[in-house]
């Protein structure tokens, strides 16, 4: 079994992988850490340009490819059998893996984006760049800044992922990755709005219309649910309370 932190640089939006960045890690006597079997990173060329906005997320240019594999041959180390994929907001790297034929099937997806959401409700971002100073200590923001500074290429998230993911495996007092899967799954469904007219609400302190409102907008599987069940939940109260004649 290997867990597997994970994160990919596309050169448009759901487009092809042009770096991928892995780092195995273990999970220990209560303790995260890698011993660097699977540890590396590796560009890959797209079959068009690479787009201008996504350029000036990740700093990579159409020259630094040229002798590139193409982006059709990514493939996950060889040797390391994944089951646990860790990443933040880790569909959109499966989706980019499965964009290329790889089978992703078997694999378990844990992504740090939903657990933070879920943690802490009320930070303005959730951002890897913003999360990395929010589990440092003010004290050590210096620290956290070195790091920052390569945000947004594949390798230094995947350093970054490291940290919010022992942060969050503490406050849940997680020992385990099967643990941090379900926790995953879980936090999956939202119980705050993230984005849109309606971010920063708690569901459960929106009215009935507001959430009928944003279920006609959702597009997201998982807020629908929630908004359903809240919806599920109140009808339930109600016909509790009831008079019984």
């Amino acid at each position: 079994m290997t867990a597997l932190i994970f994160d990919t640089e596309t050169h448009k939006l759901h487009g092809e992988i042009i770096e991928a960045a892995w780092m195995n890690v273990k999970l220990q006597d209560n303790r995260l850490s890698s011993d660097f079997q699977y540890y590396g990173s590796q560009r890959y060329k797209p079959s068009e340009p690479i787009n201008l906005v996504a350029m000036a997320v990740h700093n990579i240019v159409d020259e630094d490819l040229e002798d590139c594999l193409p982006s059709s041959k990514f493939q996950f180390p060889a040797g390391a059998e994944v089951e646990y994929l860790i990443g933040h907001n880790i569909d959109y790297d499966i989706e980019a893996v499965k964009r290329v034929g790889v089978d992703t099937s078997n694999i378990k997806p844990i992504c740090t984006l939903a657990m933070a959401r879920y943690l802490w409700p009320k930070l303005e971002s959730y951002k890897l760049s913003v999360l990395a100073y929010f589990i440092h200590p003010r004290n050590e923001h210096k620290n956290a800044r070195q790091l920052i500074k390569e945000a947004h290429g594949a390798f230094t998230d995947v350093q970054m992922t490291l940290l919010l993911l022992d942060e969050i495996r503490k406050q849940r007092g997680i020992h385990t990755f099967e643990e941090l899967y379900e926790f995953s799954e879980m936090a999956r469904y939202p119980t705050h709005i993230f984005y849109g007219k309606y971010k920063g609400w708690a569901i459960k302190d929106m009215d009935d219309k507001d959430i009928h409102w944003l279920m006609g907008k959702t597009d997201d599987e998982y807020l629908r649910t929630s908004l359903e069940n809240e919806l599920l939940e109140r009808s339930n109260i109600n016909e509790n309370e009831e008079l019984p004649f």
